[in-house]
């Protein structure tokens, strides 16, 4: 073997031999260190936040849209046709009932008139001549019986009137009781010419009146549809087209009807009565507070829904008809709830639960729920006011898990 051979063979073995040292040393070092299981310490229960239920008032809520209509709308027409003379009246304008809106010209109905009063004392008069007539005969009448009566006494066993004379005595009596007859019905006659013609009077001065468009009731002029000059005709709209060819259309508005749908699962709870909350368009969110006034009692065969109202005093009147608003009504209200926060239930195949502290461990407590209301839902069955139970079932440790729970105070 020659000198490099030797050599390599040295420096091999010394590498080998420290090598081997330093795992001898490593093992060494690690049997000495400690494990890291004997080196952690035990950890402390985690600290949990507990809530102990409360009674609470909850309701049955629904959020729908609605929309805002004047209490009262009338669209006025013309009952006679002619030429607008006057128009008082612009909108925007308060009126007052039977205040007077626009005035209709109509010469030639005054004329009518004129001719049907000057008939109606031409039947006056006839009616008096026929009450004259008719007091004449009931004298003749009573002339005429009381001659027969005084024939017939003296012709009676005497013989000094004749049986002739007693006949003519009393034909002329028949004949004054027709005539009484015959003027009794001409003073009907004339009474009842006298009924039409004053009919006719009355019918008149009725279409007289037509011609001055007056506000039924107190409100505001919402619509103006006609000029000074313009030419009316008698109204022929019906209710299919409610403002076609009408003259003026006044809203009350002191008070806004609010009408809004409810759909057909929640009309069951509703009730006449129910507090509710609009917030119209434009307002900033503000609120005005009212109830339930009343509903239709049927629902909409195509939406399944029920027209449902509610009026608004309006004294200021900052709401108008037409806006557009939200609406929250307030149903099947239940006061003096027990309560918890609606993150302390769950739920799965086995019903709803929550959770709760026993001997400092979570454990699971089934429960019956109802109504869900700002954030707390109502607790029918299952649990007592002095049972605390997990704030957030979520964010809990799993069931047995030892804890150290802490009560927290909730907001009211």
């Amino acid at each position: 073997m020659n000198y490099k051979s030797r050599m390599s063979i040295k420096v091999l073995l010394v590498v080998v031999g420290v090598g081997a040292g330093s795992i001898a040393v490593e093992r060494q070092l690690l049997a000495a260190s400690p494990s890291p299981v004997s080196s952690t310490k035990v950890d402390s229960p985690p600290l949990i936040e507990v809530v102990r239920p409360r009674r609470a008032t909850v309701a049955q809520r629904l959020q729908t849209n609605a929309t805002l209509e004047a209490f009262e709308q009338a669209d006025l027409f013309a009952k006679v046709s002619g030429y607008l003379s006057e128009v008082r009246v612009d909108i925007g304008d308060h009126v007052k009932a039977g205040q007077v809106l626009a005035v209709i010209d109509v010469p030639e109905m005054k004329q009518e008139l004129a001719e049907a009063k000057a008939q109606l004392e031409s039947k006056r008069s006839s009616l008096q001549s026929a009450l004259r007539q008719l007091d004449h005969n009931k004298a003749n009448l009573a002339l005429q019986n009381a001659l027969a009566k005084d024939r017939e006494q003296l012709g009676e066993g005497r013989g000094f009137i004749s049986d002739r004379t007693l006949d003519q005595v009393h034909a002329n009596a028949d004949i004054a009781k027709a005539d009484l007859g015959v003027a009794e019905a001409n003073r009907d006659l004339a009474a009842h010419q006298v009924d039409v013609a004053a009919a006719a009077v009355d019918r008149i001065k009725t279409l007289l009146a037509y011609t001055q468009i007056v506000a039924p009731f107190d409100g505001v002029v919402a619509r103006r549809q006609v000029n000074r000059g313009d030419l009316v005709q008698a109204a022929t709209a019906t209710r299919t087209t409610p403002s076609a060819g009408s003259l003026f259309t006044v809203q009350r508005i002191d008070t806004i009807r609010v009408f809004c749908d409810v759909p057909e699962n929640d009309v069951p709870h509703l009730h006449i009565g129910d507090p509710a909350i609009v917030k119209p368009s434009g307002f900033d969110g503000k609120q005005f507070i009212g109830k339930v006034t009343r509903f239709s009692l049927r629902l909409d065969p195509e939406t399944r829904n029920m027209r449902t109202e509610i009026d608004l005093p309006n004294p200021e009147e900052r709401l108008y008809p037409g806006m557009y608003a939200e609406v929250s009504l307030e149903m099947n209200r239940r006061r003096d709830a027990l309560t918890v926060p609606t993150l302390a239930v769950a739920s799965d195949d086995n019903g709803s639960f929550v959770y709760t502290i026993t001997d400092n461990r979570i454990t699971r407590l089934s429960v019956e729920t109802g109504l869900t209301d700002n954030g707390r839902i109502e607790v029918a069955a299952g649990l007592s006011e002095d049972t605390p139970v997990v704030a957030s079932i979520k964010s809990a440790p799993p069931l047995r898990t030892a804890v150290h729970p802490q009560i927290v105070r909730e907001k009211t």
